[in-house]
C-alpha cells in the first residue's frame, strides 16, 4: 500500500530509511522533512505472527501513537477490529478476536485521542504485495492453490485506497471495495485469466490450523471503492 501512495507523488520512506519504532529516527525524519501530515502505512501484517512476536505491537500500536503525538497522522487500520456479523459501520462496537486486531484497535484509540485520523480497510491487494490476493498470479503458476470458499471478502485495490488516503478523510472512516466475493472465487478468476484452467482447491473457512482466530464476517460499510470485478486486471498489468 505504501508504494501505491508513493507512486502518486507523495514523498515516502521505506523501512531502510526509517525505523518507525525508533524515537531517534522519528525525530530525525520530522526535523529533516518537516511534514504537515504523515500517512502511517507501516504494519506488522502477519496476523498469526502477531500472536507471538513482541515486535508486532511496537509497529502496529505503539509507534503510530507516538507519531500522532508529534504530527497530524492518518493511520491505516483494519476490519479485524470487528467480530460477529457484518457489514460493520464505523460506529459499531469493536471486538477483535486476535492480537493483530487488538493492536490495531489500541492504535486507533491513541491516534484519535492525539487528534489524528483513522481509515479502516481490508483485503488490500496490489502490485508488489505479499498477501494471498496480491500473490495469486505467482501462486497459481506454481501449482494448485487452496482457497477459502465460505468467507465473504471485499477486495480493495491498493491504488484506490492510496487515493482515498491522499484526500485525508477526517476522524474515523471506512475505505473498502464495494463488491463481495470469496478467496476461492477470486483465485478462479485469476486462474482462468492466466489460461491455467481451474487450479483452485476450495476449502472451508479458516479453523484451528491457524494460530490466530479470524472473524467469520469482517465485511464493512459503507463500501464505496471500486469492486473486485473492476480492479482484478490491475494485478496482471506488467505481470
Amino acid at each position: 500500500m505504501g508504494s501505491h501512495v508513493a507512486a502518486l507523488g507523495v514523498p515516502g520512506l521505506d523501512r531502510a530509511s526509517c525505523d518507525v519504532t525508533s524515537a531517534r529516527q522519528r525525530a530525525r525524519v520530522l526535523a529533516a522533512h518537516r511534514p504537515d501530515a504523515v500517512i502511517y502505512c507501516a504494519a506488522y501484517s502477519s496476523v498469526d505472527g502477531c500472536e507471538t512476536d513482541a515486535a508486532a505491537r511496537a509497529v502496529n500500536a505503539l509507534a503510530p501513537a507516538a507519531w500522532a503525538r508529534c504530527v497530524p497522522t492518518w493511520y491505516v487500520s483494519t476490519n479485524y477490529v470487528f467480530s460477529g456479523p457484518g457489514p460493520h459501520r464505523p460506529g459499531d462496537p469493536t471486538a477483535p478476536l486476535q492480537a493483530y486486531g487488538r493492536q490495531k484497535l489500541e492504535a486507533e484509540i491513541a491516534v484519535l485521542a492525539a487528534g489524528g485520523h483513522v481509515v479502516r480497510t481490508g483485503w488490500v491487494f496490489g502490485r508488489g504485495g505479499r498477501n494471498f490476493l496480491s500473490c495469486l498470479p505467482a501462486l497459481l503458476r506454481a501449482g494448485p492453490v487452496r482457497a477459502y470458499g465460505e468467507v465473504l471478502i471485499q477486495p480493495t485495490w491498493a491504488g484506490d485506497l492510496a487515493r482515498t488516503l491522499l484526500a485525508l478523510p477526517s476522524g474515523l472512516s471506512h475505505a473498502i471495495g464495494s463488491e463481495e466475493t470469496s478467496f476461492a472465487s477470486a483465485a478462479r478468476t485469476i486462474s482462468e485469466a492466466l489460461g491455467l484452467g481451474d487450479r483452485v482447491l476450495e476449502v472451508p473457512g479458516p479453523g484451528a490450523e491457524l494460530a490466530a482466530v479470524r472473524p467469520r464476517d469482517a465485511r464493512m460499510a459503507p463500501a464505496v471503492l471500486p469492486g473486485w470485478s473492476e480492479r482484478w486486471t490491475e494485478l496482471l498489468a506488467n505481470d
